[in-house]
């Protein structure tokens, strides 16, 4: 009797184990990481818009409000736009600012937002939230800067509504 109890826990717990808890939403050239809660229910902490063989285009128009408050709309984002407002929010000066040569790109941190530029071309812009041991940033997403925002993680209700339906979806399990 304790051996069939114990192996009715073991199966319980290698078929808990191999469920999808992970999930990964396409669309054209975006890419959202989150995980699901319940059956059927992802929610999403981080947004890429834009790679290196799809750089970002401005196709995409939604807007971004970061953790301190600032609202930047798709529009918004020129390395013009960006340069400063990521030096006056690092309180420094251009060294700070990550510069990759072999690849030619620069990088911009908005406190949980990355923009990737390589010469004035945005190639990815990152959205994502971010847990510190002494601070955390939550970012926003919306349709538009006059539209309600979703902070991350945000349910893939929100996503689909902001860009669309997804071109695929992905299920995989991570410890």
């Amino acid at each position: 009797m304790r051996c069939m109890f114990m192996l009715a826990m073991c199966l319980l717990f290698a078929a808990g184990c191999t469920l999808p808890n992970q999930r990964i939403w396409y669309s054209d050239n975006i890419k959202a990481s989150g995980y699901t809660k319940r059956k059927d229910k992802a929610v999403y902490y981080a947004v890429s818009v834009g790679n290196d063989t799809f750089p970002y285009d401005g196709r995409q128009t939604f807007a971004i409000r970061l953790p301190s408050g600032m609202i930047l709309s798709s529009d918004d984002f020129s390395e013009q736009t960006i340069r400063p407002i990521a030096l006056a929010l690092l309180k420094t000066d251009d060294s700070k600012i990550r510069y990759d040569p072999e690849r030619g790109r620069s990088k911009y941190f908005l406190e949980s937002v990355m923009f990737e530029y390589e010469g004035e071309q945005l190639v990815t812009m990152c959205i994502s939230r971010y847990w510190g041991k002494e601070k955390s940033y939550i970012p926003a997403i919306a349709k538009t800067a006059s539209d309600t925002f979703h902070p991350l993680p945000v349910p893939e209700k929100m996503l689909n509504e902001i860009f669309g339906p997804p071109d695929k979806t992905d299920e995989f399990f991570r410890w």
